[in-house]
């Protein structure tokens, strides 16, 4: 098979960065000759995974299943007791990132050029993370955080402008603790010339610093809206999650960023359903909610992952009563 005939299609399940990881890779392998087409006609799919829930995992392999005749290859996010679900399907694991790998895998040479960012108005400043929540898989699949160099950061958004990308995203699993300083690497994006729009995600609680606030306040070009999760509003539930803030330093912390930046919007992720969440328990996320008056709030069921700390907390919260507590929250702030 000629190299300029291969074929391939890219499955995207989960968060941005594998929808930012779609966008490298697919300028990657039409760097290589290769052409994108559809997943009944290509030659190879390749599957950008998220572990973050089983129902993801479970969606990924039903998927497989229907390309019995096709190379699959996994990369994304993948906990090592996945691996032997996917192992068994024949389904071959990537770690997304070794071009020579691929090469192997593919049978056929793969462009090392990866720095092509257009397509998506999504930059990642930095990848991993170090916090080990407990329900979390990303420091077991992703690694502990790597910054981008600021320089590398600013090409890439330079070249955005430039292609008249309005509004740009940059994506960390914590860009609060960005290596080179997150509120300085606002401050150069921002000096910019162009007329564009700075949202970032995702924000740790701990690590939204006064320098961070006042940035976000002062430079016109950075949005007025935060992602800072709250996952519970219990102080319990927090401390089984490994979240080293309670409800009373989220609410100052709040309260802190309403008085300083002028129009703030926050959205927010929770769970439902955590293992040691009590009705009370979640009734404090409620009274949160009601205070805090979120925008947008990302609620999710648990979801136990094997290999996590949770993990061996069990699931003895069923899933109807899960779903009872999310709709509450669902209809607080997502039904206007």
């Amino acid at each position: 098979m000629k190299k300029n005939k291969i074929k391939f299609f890219i499955k995207v399940l989960g968060c941005q960065y594998n929808e930012w990881d779609a966008v490298r890779l697919t300028h990657i392998l039409k760097s290589s000759g290769m052409i994108e087409a559809k997943a009944e006609n290509a030659d190879f799919i390749l599957i950008l995974n998220c572990s973050v829930r089983k129902s993801a995992v479970d969606r990924a392999l039903g998927f497989a299943k229907n390309f019995q005749d096709t190379k699959i290859i996994l990369s994304g996010c993948v906990l090592k007791t996945d691996r032997n679900r996917f192992e068994k399907k024949n389904v071959i694991l990537w770690d997304g990132k070794n071009i020579q790998k691929l090469t192997e895998i593919l049978g056929t040479e793969v462009s090392q050029k990866q720095n092509d960012c257009t397509g998506t108005n999504l930059i990642p400043i930095m990848s991993g993370c170090n916090n080990f929540c407990s329900y979390c898989a990303v420091p077991y699949t992703r690694g502990r955080e790597v910054s981008r160099p600021p320089q590398e950061i600013l090409d890439d958004i330079e070249s955005l402008i430039q292609s008249g990308t309005k509004e740009i995203i940059l994506l960390g699993q914590n860009v609060n603790s960005y290596e080179f300083g997150f509120a300085n690497l606002l401050e150069k994006i921002n000096d910019l010339p162009g007329d564009f729009t700075i949202f970032f995600t995702s924000n740790h609680p701990k690590d939204m610093t006064d320098d961070i606030i006042d940035a976000i306040g002062t430079l016109p070009k950075v949005a007025k809206t935060i992602h800072l999760p709250l996952q519970s509003g219990s102080d319990k539930v927090l401390r089984s999650m490994n979240r080293p803030y309670t409800k009373k330093q989220y609410l100052d912390l709040v309260a802190k960023m309403k008085k300083k930046i002028k129009g703030l919007k926050i959205t927010t992720d929770t769970i439902v359903g955590f293992p040691t969440e009590t009705e009370e328990d979640f009734q404090e996320t409620l009274k949160v909610f009601k205070k805090v008056g979120f925008e947008q709030a990302f609620n999710n069921k648990y979801s136990p992952r094997e290999g996590t700390a949770a993990f061996k907390l069990g699931d003895p919260i069923p899933w109807g009563e899960k779903q009872r507590r999310w709709k509450i929250l669902n209809d607080l702030v997502n039904i206007k």
